[in-house]
């Protein structure tokens, strides 16, 4: 699958209770936000980035980061409302979502999904331990029928895959990628490891 082929949705609007609150994406790590590291990673692989944001997120406090914004228009949807309204706004053939507090994104994320993505039309990853349903490649034809699931009442990503037995794509070689910012000790943690230059 070619970069070309593949738009970025980066899920952002958690509210970030574990963490007091704060909009995650937007917690400084130095000089950086910390969606900036989820973007940094992608832009190699995809030929676009949207951000997705819920109803009442401040819009502008990410347009420096040069990606194209949709925000909810209802609030209290869940990550899906988020993907159904990306899905609508953004034209593209192949969908990748992943949320925007996993800044360890893995640089051949597309590609280690892209193979079970063609042959079913999505392709979910599993880390060895769990099934990570955000992160998440569809085609267009799936994401209609996503968005069909969220018209007729559905709300969880989970309850989709589930549904339409969408294989899981064992990705646990790349399981450090998949890690979330959900605490203040992830939080720390990834401050010192971003400072040392490791992942």
């Amino acid at each position: 699958m070619k970069p070309e082929e593949v738009i970025a949705i980066v899920l952002c609007g958690g509210r970030g209770r574990r963490l007091g609150g704060v909009e995650k994406p937007l917690v400084r790590i130095g000089e950086r936000r910390l969606v900036e590291f989820v973007i940094d990673n992608l832009r190699p692989q995809v030929s676009r980035i949207v951000l997705s944001l819920g109803a009442g997120q401040d819009a502008k406090a990410y347009q420096s980061f040069g990606c194209d914004i949709f925000v909810d228009a209802e609030a209290d949807q869940g990550p899906l409302g988020g993907l159904v309204s990306c899905f609508a706004g953004a034209p593209g053939e192949w969908f990748l979502s992943c949320p925007g507090d996993a800044p360890w994104i893995a640089p051949d994320l597309v590609q280690a999904l892209s193979g079970d993505a063609l042959a079913r039309g999505a392709a979910v990853a599993h880390d060895g331990e769990r099934r990570q349903n955000l992160t998440l490649l569809v085609s267009r034809e799936r994401a209609r029928s996503l968005a069909k699931f969220y018209a007729g009442g559905g709300r969880a990503v989970h309850r989709w895959l589930d549904a339409n037995a969408i294989h899981a794509t064992d990705l646990s070689g790349m399981a450090a990628s998949f890690v979330n910012i959900n605490t203040p000790a992830d939080l720390e943690k990834f401050r010192r490891l971003a400072g040392a230059g490791k992942r």
